[in-house]
């Protein structure tokens, strides 16, 4: 059963599409996709695309995980989402 939509006032529209810009920007400098990010902050790669096209609000939980991560990239300078590839151990396994 589909939820009914709700009205959405042009100022909170304003605000959600900023906060996606933002997160989007966020991504591109970083280097990091949609699937890595939704990874790190746990949370499906639609809710990043849906935050992204500023159709939702982020939960505040969310919000927490994400300015925390965008705190430590730029503390940290982290200039890329690349994952290091696994090594086999000694016997040849992963």
């Amino acid at each position: 059963m589909a939820r009914p939509k709700r009205e959405v006032d042009a100022a909170l529209t304003k605000e959600m599409k900023a906060r996606g810009l933002e997160w989007q920007r966020f991504r591109d400098r970083n280097k990091l996709s949609q699937k890595f990010l939704a990874e790190i902050i746990d949370v499906s790669r639609r809710t990043i695309q849906s935050i992204e096209a500023g159709k939702i609000v982020p939960l505040a939980g969310t919000l927490k995980k994400f300015e925390d991560l965008r705190v430590k990239y730029e503390n940290e300078g982290k200039p890329t989402g690349k994952r290091k590839q696994k090594k086999p151990n000694d016997e040849g396994e992963f």
